[in-house]
């Protein structure tokens, strides 16, 4: 453990992508029950963007992501933090071995969607917005199943080009057309019969706040879900809070506070 005189409770390893760790620390900050800053959980966002493509490794069977997600967690580790979140889900295909080379806690992600939606119903037929590399490895599929829900896949390839389409937008920094996007996924999961929908992918969380709360379906937030799990953790209270407005709406306001996104 490094001593630099600050005691660190939770590490997050970010840059999976960019966007989504700031939302993910954003809501994370919103949902602390806190009235001065030193109420608010000491933590530490290691951002690691230059990772390989966690889907593409999936698809292609190999680990390539995994030397670098282990360094990460080592690097948490050496900062003395109490436990680990990922605000990345596809990267929890590696859970398993990260976790065995992880003194800290890892929080698994789906883990903390099952809780999440557990405080909204009992049962019910849920839909998993994700990408391709999560839905192959399985987590949700198992970790839903044994909570005794029952998986939606819609039928229509369309589901999945939406999906795809509103991940991909969100990592251009398009969030009004990745926000588009995920409602017509969500249009399509509601008519497959679904009652709820998961947000399993975290640039899909980023776009949480823009979507129509009248659509017809429990929608969950993984980012969300995973801020909850983590102050749940380190027994920190959390509070629901409003619906926030989407921190950027589009690449031209993000450009507008200075930001600017690299292809």
């Amino acid at each position: 453990m490094i001593d630099h005189g600050v005691s660190l409770q939770l590490g997050v390893i970010g840059g999976l992508g960019p966007l989504a760790s700031a939302d993910f620390y954003f809501k994370l900050t919103r949902m602390t029950q806190a009235f001065r800053d030193n109420e608010h959980v000491p933590a530490v966002i290691l951002s690691v963007p230059q990772l390989p493509d966690r889907t593409e490794a999936i698809l292609a069977g190999h680990d390539g992501p995994l030397p670098s997600l282990k360094a990460a967690v080592s690097t948490l580790n050496a900062l003395g933090v109490a436990c680990i979140a990922m605000p990345c889900n596809t990267a929890h295909h590696w859970y398993e071995q990260l976790a065995a080379s992880s003194q800290a806690r890892i929080i698994h992600i789906a883990d903390a969607v099952v809780a999440e939606t557990h405080r909204s119903l009992s049962r019910g037929k849920v839909t998993i917005l994700a990408t391709q590399g999560t839905l192959v490895s399985g987590f949700y599929r198992d970790r839903m199943s044994a909570a005794g829900f029952e998986l939606c896949f819609p039928a229509v390839t369309e589901f999945q080009g939406r999906v795809d389409s509103a991940i991909g937008l969100v990592k251009g920094g398009s969030i009004a057309e990745a926000a588009s996007e995920t409602e017509r996924a969500l249009e399509i999961a509601r008519s497959a019969g679904a009652d709820t929908a998961v947000l399993g992918c975290t640039e899909l969380s980023v776009v949480a706040a823009s979507l129509n709360p009248t659509n017809g379906l429990v929608v969950i937030d993984s980012n969300a879900a995973l801020a909850r799990a983590c102050l749940t953790r380190l027994g920190f209270a959390a509070q629901d809070v409003p619906r926030p407005r989407p921190v950027f709406s589009s690449r031209k306001e993000l450009e507008r506070f200075g930001g600017s996104i690299q292809h």
